[in-house]
């Protein structure tokens, strides 16, 4: 029992340490249950929030960079482990419940199992002044143009243009803005 509370303790300790450590970089407090790994991989601009729940991974040799005025809503999980790169844009908006995922396992071997091949690392960029709705999963090497809303649900496979609405599995653009 002493084994499991020191073990306790110390998660507590270090979860405490990486917020204040977050704050220092970022002069913002994350709500208490938020998860950041990797956090000399991740560079945040002024007027950052984020919700209850919200993830930020990279860690190794990938990186974040979220720009000014971004707003990440609860459970938005933001992952470039891999190798991976995510950047976003000034004045972006990302509802609850989206995934960005800037890289993939590898499964071409047949005789290794997928979760030993590693992963091939991509990017996704995020322009100014974006809308991504809720429950959106952006998958890597993908890029959204300025003034873009992505419509709730969608998952993003390919680039978006700038200045549309798209929405869809996979998100096609429907409108122009």
């Amino acid at each position: 029992m002493i084994k499991f509370t020191l073990v306790v303790i110390n998660r507590k300790f270090k979860l405490f340490f990486l917020l204040y450590r977050f704050y220092l970089k970022t002069r913002y407090i994350p709500p208490m249950n938020c998860i950041i790994k990797g956090l000399d991989n991740i560079e945040i601009g002024e007027g950052f929030s984020m919700g209850n729940g919200a993830k930020l991974f990279s860690q190794g040799e990938s990186s974040i960079k979220i720009g000014d005025r971004v707003s990440l809503n609860y459970d938005v999980s933001i992952n470039a482990d891999g190798k991976g790169q995510i950047i976003i844009g000034n004045n972006t908006i990302i509802g609850p419940g989206s995934i960005l995922r800037a890289s993939n396992h590898s499964y071409e071997d047949l005789n290794t199992p997928i979760r030993d091949q590693g992963h091939v690392p991509g990017i996704i960029v995020i322009h100014e002044n974006v809308w991504i709705g809720a429950n959106v999963v952006i998958l890597p090497n993908v890029t959204i143009g300025s003034n873009t809303i992505i419509g709730a649900g969608s998952v993003v496979t390919k680039s978006i243009d700038k200045n549309v609405i798209a929405a869809g599995v996979p998100a096609v653009i429907i409108k122009n803005r």
